[in-house]
C-alpha cells in the first residue's frame, strides 16, 4: 500500500509541477491550487497522509499573488465540484475529478470569476 501511496504522490507532483510550468496570468495559480486541494481531499477521505499535499498548497498560496480569501473559495468550490464524467474502469470519482478540473469549461468559468473579484 505504501508503494502504491508513493506512486499515487509523484504522479500527483509531476501533473502540478507541469501545471505551473504552464502557467499563465488570469487562472494559473487558481488552477494549480484547486488541483492540489482537490487531491488532498481525496488523500484525506482515503486516510493518506496528506503532509505533503498541504505542502504543495500552501507553496501555491504563498507565490500566488492572490489574496487567501480567494484561495477559500476555491477551496470551496472544490470540495462541491461534481463533475459530470464518465470513467472507463469505474475509478473512484473523486479521485478522476481532481484529472478533469483544468479541462471542465464551466469549472475554469468559476475560477475566472474568482479571480476577478
Amino acid at each position: 500500500m505504501q508503494y502504491i501511496n508513493s506512486i499515487i504522490l509523484f504522479s500527483i507532483i509531476l501533473n502540478l509541477s507541469s501545471c505551473t510550468s504552464h502557467q499563465t496570468k488570469g487562472e494559473d495559480a487558481l488552477v494549480t491550487f484547486a488541483k492540489s486541494n482537490c487531491f488532498f481531499w481525496y488523500f484525506k477521505s482515503q486516510n493518506i497522509d496528506t503532509t505533503q499535499i498541504k505542502k504543495i498548497t500552501a507553496g501555491v498560496v504563498e507565490m500566488s499573488s492572490y489574496s487567501s480569501e480567494k484561495f477559500q473559495k476555491v477551496a470551496f468550490l472544490v470540495k462541491n465540484y461534481s463533475p459530470n464524467t464518465y470513467t472507463k474502469k469505474n475509478i473512484d470519482i473523486d479521485l478522476s475529478k481532481c484529472f478533469s478540473l483544468n479541462s471542465d469549461s464551466e469549472f475554469l468559468g468559476k475560477i475566472d470569476a474568482i479571480s476577478k473579484l
